[in-house]
């Protein structure tokens, strides 16, 4: 969950919507995200295709030019004296880029005084300009205009893209293009032009992560009714995008009026200082609750230090802004705060601060996705996977057990609603499993879903009625190991289980395989190989059916005995020896771990024929559409051996595809695909 400056590169590169542009313009969005972080487009321009698609003209080309030039970070020093043409003042739009343009000899005017700053720019004029800033000079080029700027600009890759001729207006998302080309092109002297004008440009890619970190504007820690700089046309919320720009106060946000986009961070760390670092005079940072933050604010770093008499000891708040560095501190009453999570351990340990004695520390996965590290009573039972809060006062920080609390009804990610509910701008979500794995969750993840009281094992309002904290039993099923299984081997040496073990994965494979190839239904083969051998059956007496929750509902396992499973998983083959005997067959299979490896739980994965494959999707012969999971695992099959593969290498015309899909309340998502070549 936790996300560092790259999501704010990220971010930006969907900062602008794929545009209804011409279908040469392969590298538009590229070419308009960039010019808008360079200053090249301001925000007004770039928010809809009509706009962008509006002509330029030369006044306005002029600024682009510059923008694009050395002369970016000097503009405004331009001192307008006198009248450069009849029709350009010092009040005239853009007048300081003409003035930089014409010195610079990108522009020209023309004979009779005039600049002419409101007439289009055509695509010749255009190309001749970028030849300028690349320090091409007409001398240089072979032939009379237009035609040798055009085949010039050609040469060098500068019409990349652009699906204008000869006489044509340029539109604004035509210059970016030819701009962005511009930046990776090679100038006369043999250079990238981009890297001579400070960027990094390599591979064909400019870089402007300096750009754009030198545009934003932050940190600023929100007050009591304060509202925002200004009106952004796009708002993240913790690295989400949300439509709320609103500012609740001790909010961290920053913001950049040239991408006209803010971000908001509500993360808070509260708790004990447990050490500071390199020095208690001059701290750089600072680790509470067992998690350590760097430190990015010459308040925070006094505050804390022992000049102040802070430091070890002292129970603060920390306000989180970007890359989770702390720029504000709370102290006193204001750091109450309480989080809420599942306890993954618990430890005994000597110290000596006070003389010889026990201190008993517990971590817990809270539901931000960052684990604490609490001190309790030594003689206090944690058990693992215990649901708990954690409350931090003036005093100290309290962990106490927490009663379930569940709520039911349609989760719907768009309107941001659960239920009857409506869901915090920063609401938290932790899908866990019993003995103390959890994962946590996006929004998107569970839209569309109904979940039942028995999903739901914790929710928080904050002080408007909206769930801001949500706390979930194997929803989504993200906290299984998924695989495909190769072998077993039983640990019981019964003569009931002879027959069962007599088929292994790579035989009941084999059967499906012979199956698919002669035209037989593939639900027809499983049911075959699952049903009517009786093997399941003769197995399932004097065994248990385990039923707590999601996928576990379909394990059985047995008080004797055991088994070890060898399955793949990513790369490699992984081996797990269980206590119990679980009925997994063949091809995808779940694998729930404890936290300290244990296995827990295993499931079969039910098998489907993929038809086709989308970006994020698969369908079926029936009709049938199936979510593929975030991490799925693909495998070309061949002779019982699994061989790991990607997405692109197969298609569903010369493979047989088969997805393993698992059962979750927000599951039934292809965890696995396995490939047969059909020849």
């Amino acid at each position: 969950m936790k996300k560092r400056f790259l999501s704010l590169l990220l971010a930006v590169c969907i900062l602008i919507p794929v545009l209804a542009l011409p279908a040469s313009a392969i590298n538009a969005n590229t070419a308009i995200q960039t010019a808008r972080t360079m200053g090249v487009l301001d925000a007004a321009t770039a928010q809809s295709a009509e706009a962008l698609n509006a002509p330029v003209t030369r006044g306005e080309f002029a600024r682009m030019l510059t923008m694009v030039s050395s002369y970016r970070e000097t503009v405004n020093e331009q001192i307008l004296v006198g009248s450069l043409f009849t029709d350009v003042n010092s009040e005239t739009a853009y007048a300081p880029y003409i003035r930089i343009a014409v010195q610079q000899s990108w522009l020209t005017g023309y004979t009779d005084g005039t600049f002419r700053p409101n007439d289009t720019v055509s695509l010749e004029a255009a190309c001749a300009s970028a030849l300028r800033l690349l320090g091409f000079t007409p001398t240089d080029l072979t032939g009379a205009f237009p035609a040798a700027q055009l085949n010039k600009a050609t040469e060098l890759g500068l019409r990349a893209g652009l699906a204008r001729s000869q006489g044509q207006a340029m539109t604004r998302s035509d210059c970016a293009v030819l701009l962005y080309n511009t930046l990776t092109a090679t100038t006369k002297g043999g250079s990238v032009y981009g890297n001579t004008i400070g960027l990094s440009v390599s591979d064909g890619q400019v870089d402007t992560s300096t750009i754009l970190a030198s545009s934003l504007k932050g940190p600023f820690i929100a007050g009591e009714n304060e509202t925002p700089p200004i009106s952004p046309a796009t708002v993240y919320r913790n690295d989400e995008v949300t439509d709320s720009p609103a500012l609740n106060v001790n909010d961290v946000y920053y913001y950049s009026e040239s991408l006209n986009a803010m971000w908001i961070y509500t993360t808070k760390a509260s708790g004990r200082i447990t050490s500071v670092s390199p020095n208690a005079a001059a701290p750089t940072s600072v680790t509470v609750a067992g998690v350590t933050y760097q430190i990015g604010s010459t308040d925070v770093a006094y505050r804390i230090s022992s000049l102040s008499g802070g430091g070890v000891g002292q129970v603060v708040t920390l306000l989180l802004g970007m890359e989770d560095i702390a720029v504000g501190i709370l102290t006193g009453e204001e750091v109450d705060l309480s989080y809420y999570g599942v306890v993954q351990a618990s430890s005994r340990s000597l110290t000596t601060d006070n003389g010889a004695d026990v201190m008993q520390t517990v971590r817990v996965l809270c539901t931000d996705g960052t684990v604490r590290s609490v001190r309790v009573d030594k003689n206090l039972n944690v058990p693992t996977g215990w649901l708990v809060s954690i409350t931090t006062t003036p005093e100290g920080e309290k962990l106490k057990s927490i009663s379930q609390k569940s709520v039911s009804g349609l989760f719907s990610a768009a309107n941001r609603t659960l239920g009857e509910y409506k869901l915090a701008d920063d609401v938290e979500i932790l899908d866990t499993l019993p003995d103390g794995s959890a994962e946590t969750v996006r929004l998107d993840r569970l839209d569309g879903v109904t979940l039942s009281n028995a999903d739901v094992r914790y929710y928080a309002l904050n002080e408007r009625g909206e769930i801001d904290r949500l706390v979930l039993d194997d929803v989504t099923g993200d906290v299984w190991t998924y695989g495909c299984l190769m072998s077993w081997n039983t640990n019981n040496n019964s003569s009931t289980l002879d027959d069962l073990t007599e088929l292994q994965p790579s035989d009941v494979l084999m059967q499906m395989a012979s199956g698919l190839l002669t035209g037989s239904l593939l639900s027809d083969i499983w049911g075959e190989l699952t049903g009517s051998t009786g093997r399941w059956t003769s197995i399932a007496l004097g065994l248990i059916a385990n039923n707590t929750s999601g996928l576990v509902s379909n394990i059985l396992s047995t008080i004797a005995g055991g088994a070890s499973y060898t399955y793949m998983n990513g790369t490699s083959a992984t081996t797990d020896s269980t206590n119990v005997l679980y009925p997994v067959l063949a091809g995808g299979i779940g694998v729930r771990h404890e936290v300290t490896g244990a296995v827990r739980g295993m499931v079969q994965l039910q098998p489907i024929l993929i038809e086709s494959l989308g970006p994020a999707s698969v369908n079926t012969a029936g009709g049938g559409r199936y979510e593929t999971a975030d991490d799925m695992q693909v495998y070309l099959w061949h002779m019982g051996v699994y061989y790991p593969t990607l997405l692109p290498t197969i298609n569903a015309e010369d493979y047989f595809l088969v997805g393993w899909v698992d059962s979750c309340t927000a599951g039934h998502q292809v965890r696995v695909l396995t490939a047969l070549r059909k020849n």
